[in-house]
């Protein structure tokens, strides 16, 4: 839009301006969400730089692969309303970091696809633990299931899902054994 220059007519410029003040808003909301994607894996206290990548840590991201890839909880936490987030359930977790939480989720489910009898046990047993916090959740919003929850945000605006996004603050997705078609997804 700024590349073709402001239009000179009255009705093309409240146009024009409109456009360039939803492209600017939209670039504002990707980049906020990938902060948020980047702080779930990353704690706010290791980040030592925000500088740019130099071109060794650039060469990390394999430019050849899909531009949105993601690990499988990531994406699941994203897209409510895909399968692997349809076989998990809502959790209240307010004290934990998100990045902690796909931590402890991740670590069950790799326990419950081990080969250990007692791995399995003790996977199966933390993972009922985290799933207890649903009840919370049912209380507050009548539903536990991911689904749901992304329903509602389709419904809403971006502009209008700020107040949302605070009333489900400490809102977790955890994964249950059924997510995955492959335990390879887990590791």
């Amino acid at each position: 839009l700024k590349k073709r220059g402001e239009p000179v007519a009255t009705g093309e410029k409240e146009k024009y301006n409109t456009a360039v003040k939803a492209a600017e808003r939209a670039l504002e909301q990707a980049r906020l969400s990938a902060r948020r994607l980047s702080l779930r894996h990353v704690q706010k206290a290791e980040i030592t730089s925000t500088e740019s990548l130099s071109e060794k840590e650039q060469e990390l991201f394999h430019e050849d692969g899909p531009p949105y890839s993601l690990c499988a909880f990531c994406h699941a936490w994203h897209s409510l309303n895909g399968y692997a987030a349809a076989q998990g359930v809502m959790v209240w977790l307010p004290d934990l970091h998100p990045s902690t939480v796909v931590a402890l989720n991740r670590r069950s489910l790799q326990e419950v696809f081990s080969n250990d009898k007692f791995r399995v046990r003790r996977g199966r047993e933390a993972l009922s633990a985290l799933m207890q916090n649903r009840l919370a959740v049912e209380d507050k919003f009548r539903s536990f299931r991911p689904a749901d929850f992304a329903d509602v945000f389709r419904r809403y605006p971006p502009s209008g899902r700020s107040p949302l996004r605070e009333k489900m603050n400490g809102i977790a997705l955890i994964l249950t054994p059924d997510s995955f078609i492959k335990k390879e997804y887990v590791d």
